[in-house]
């Protein structure tokens, strides 16, 4: 004899299942709908689905039904999400390093299940993506739950911070002690997660210090509130991520960069669409904020013959010292002699 409890919550199990077999191109029959709320312990015949279907669209539940040979077959039109913003979610999991390779498949699984078996299925069986380097921390949402009740309430958290060794075993920083400090932000960048802090110290570049998220453990949420001046960089920590290169701090500068016009697309990447880009002469340059530091330098690297620095000269000068000093002092007698 079926179970009433359960026969009391056909409607949202009808609805459930609507969700997560159907869509406009795999509809579910009458019967097969009876079959899966068998399944879960719930009786049904045509008459009643008919009647279970009628009441959840009158309540506004939008459910698409028409007659296919002798049978009625359902589906839902809409979904919360549509396909190709899934796929774009599902790559953007696939393609993070802080997101460990076991959490990587349970939530593709739930991404998935948005679309519909149907769809979801199809996505994953679309799917090709490289091996991407994944990190190892399973604590990782946990992590991720605190700072940002943390960053919400304006609070404090404490936690260990570690580094690997060449056997991959943690190295706490800190003299195992605990960090205590003051979250403004969660950035991703380059794969990875980073979590910034406001420090007072003027050692710190705008006073941020940056931790990488997978790399935090021992993590907890303090009653104590961050300082008023944490507070006013809280306010500014949403310009931090455009200012940085792979988060390494250094001075911010305006820089005035010249180049050819093939690295015009480049520009626009690094420095977004809206950036001011003026002709001069055969070559093309732009006015632009970074943070001087050695990943800045290796980025210009990267266009020896075709980007360089216009101006300030300071920094022109310092961009050369930063080249000549990755030369070994035999190359440099040998360029110097070459130059005589």
């Amino acid at each position: 004899m079926p179970d009433p409890k359960f026969q009391k919550i056909k409607l949202l199990k009808i609805w459930e299942i609507l969700n997560r077999k159907t869509d406009e191109q795999h509809p579910i029959t009458t019967q097969e709908l009876i079959a899966e709320l068998n399944i879960l312990g719930i009786t049904a015949d045509r008459r009643t689905i008919y009647t279970d279907i009628d009441s959840l669209q009158e309540f506004g539940y939008e459910i698409q039904n028409k007659r296919r040979n002798h049978d009625m077959v359902y589906w839902l039109p809409k979904r919360q999400f549509d396909l190709p913003e899934i796929k774009i979610i599902m790559d953007c999991v696939h393609s993070s390093k802080f997101v460990t390779a076991s959490k990587t498949e349970e939530l593709i699984d739930k991404l998935a299940d948005l679309g519909g078996s149907g769809r979801g299925d199809l996505l994953k069986r679309n799917a090709v993506h490289f091996n991407a380097v994944k990190h190892s921390n399973e604590s990782i949402y946990e992590i991720v739950d605190v700072l940002e009740r943390a960053i919400e309430s304006k609070k404090k958290v404490s936690f260990n911070y570690f580094l690997l060794n060449q056997s991959g075993e943690r190295l706490y920083k800190h003299n195992n002690k605990l960090y205590v400090e003051e979250p403004l932000a969660m950035v991703c960048n380059d794969g990875n997660y980073y979590l910034l802090c406001y420090h007072s110290e003027e050692e710190y570049e705008n006073h941020i210090k940056t931790f990488r998220v997978d790399r935090i453990d021992n993590i907890s949420l303090s009653e104590e509130d961050i300082s008023k001046e944490g507070k006013t960089a809280l306010r500014k920590a949403k310009q931090y991520p455009l200012q940085a290169f792979k988060m390494y701090g250094g001075p911010l500068r305006r820089v005035t960069l010249k180049f050819d016009e093939s690295l015009i697309g480049v520009i626009y990447n690094k420095f977004g669409e809206k950036t001011v880009i003026k002709k001069s002469g055969d070559k093309f340059t732009a006015s632009v904020q970074v943070q001087i530091s050695p990943t800045f330098w290796g980025w210009l690297m990267q266009f020896p013959t075709t980007m360089k620095i216009k101006s300030p000269q300071d920094l022109k000068e310092q961009y050369r010292d930063w080249v000549m000093s990755a030369i070994d002092e035999e190359d440099i007698l040998k360029i110097s002699d070459t130059e005589n």
